[in-house]
């Protein structure tokens, strides 16, 4: 672990995406200490710093991965009382100085590269905080139907700035992302960041915190892959069989089937959670078992079935070659991991040829095809039918 002072312009820096897990807490009304070091960034003098506090951070992509994803383990409540801060400060100077007020949204919000569709900001905030962060981030109302402690400390720090001219806003949007600083403690890819938890968390209790952080440490893997959302080699399917009142029979079943047919089709594969819902819940699998097999009524029957469904849809006993599906359990509930690898032949569903694009499923346009199949399929450009 290496520790390092980095201003909050030397984390946001270039295509990074900061992701809360969800065994941290949703956003909290700053404490005292929080807002009073807050305030004081507004009113020292130009150039004093202002030191915000601790951060431990965790890679979640590989070496070259855009954007390249970090897991905040620790201080998801710091950084967002400081964004609270840095989003009124865009607000406040875009009627002056347009210029500045996208600097600070590019710089501070939005990863200039490959960014998730699914969530197209620097910070994947924890789940409840998601939609208000989003719309703040676009300067659209608030869709909670209450107050929300971000919109709340949003509306505190513009009410700093109301008063302020514009040079002194100016001046405090240029300095402040360089002089407000953390202490980053930076764990390396393959270190165990529990104990570190732990440590800044001795008196963790309440809410789902400390036992999903168990299951993260009994099975980084699959809390990584949950914890930083879709993405373009990631996707997350609640079901596979259970539909819900008034929703088309076997709907589910048919997006697990193309979830499946975009991945073999795209450059890179990549895997499908079955049991875990959009926003990353564990929701788990194993009230389908019965529908599954009312004989065996357990993992190796919903498998079987899951296995001969895709076997059917994708028309082919070859593509299932290039998956693996495995079972995984955390938070009490079982989770289907399936790992798919890039196949050598495009593979369709009904017909038509889907790719994951952008941490979404589409299909490919007609049109489009030939010269997707000649790009993506190259050894196969004199068979016919392929």
């Amino acid at each position: 672990m290496k520790a390092v002072e980095k201003s909050v312009r030397q984390i946001l820096s270039g295509d990074v995406v900061l992701v809360t897990p969800s065994f941290q807490h949703p956003f909290q009304r700053p404490d005292a200490d929080t807002r009073v070091r807050m305030l004081n960034a507004l009113r020292l003098p130009p150039g004093s710093p202002v030191f915000l506090g601790g951060l431990v951070t965790r890679p979640l992509s590989g070496p070259g991965a855009l954007p390249r994803k970090e897991l905040l383990v620790d201080g998801n409540q710091r950084m967002l009382a400081i964004l609270a801060v840095l989003l009124a400060l865009r607000d406040a100077v875009a009627p002056f100085d347009a210029t500045l007020a996208a600097q600070l949204d590019r710089a501070f919000f939005r990863p200039s590269g490959r960014a998730p569709a699914a969530f197209p900001y620097k910070n994947l905030t924890h789940a409840r905080d998601r939609a208000v962060f989003a719309a703040a981030v676009r300067g659209a109302p608030s869709p909670a139907a209450a107050p929300h402690p971000f919109g709340e400390a949003l509306a505190a720090a513009k009410a700093e700035f109301a008063p302020l001219p514009g040079d002194t806003l100016a001046e405090l949007a240029r300095r402040l992302p360089d002089t407000a600083t953390f202490v980053v403690m930076a764990l390396a890819a393959d270190e165990d960041p529990y104990p570190v938890y732990k440590l800044f968390n001795p008196g963790a209790g309440g809410g789902t915190g400390p036992a999903t952080y168990g299951a993260f440490a009994q099975d980084p893997e699959l809390m990584d892959l949950i914890a930083g959302g879709e993405s373009q080699e990631v996707e997350f399917k609640a079901h596979f069989i259970v539909t819900r009142p008034g929703e088309e029979r076997g709907r589910q079943a048919q997006g697990v089937a193309r979830a499946v047919a975009s991945l073999l089709n795209s450059d890179a594969g990549g895997t499908l959670l079955v049991g875990v819902a959009d926003d990353g819940a564990v929701c788990g699998i194993e009230g389908e078992y019965a529908a599954a097999d009312r004989g065996k009524r357990d993992w190796d029957g919903w498998q079987l079935h899951l296995a001969n469904h895709l076997r059917t849809r994708l028309g082919s006993t070859e593509a299932l070659l290039h998956c693996g599906i495995e079972r995984r359990t955390t938070l009490g509930h079982d989770v289907c991991l399936l790992r798919v690898r890039p196949s050598p032949r495009p593979v369709f569903l009904d017909g038509r040829l889907f790719v994951r694009t952008s941490a979404q499923t589409l299909p490919v346009p007609e049109a489009e095809q030939a010269a997707f199949r000649a790009r993506r399929f190259p050894n196969l450009a004199g068979e016919h039918g392929a």
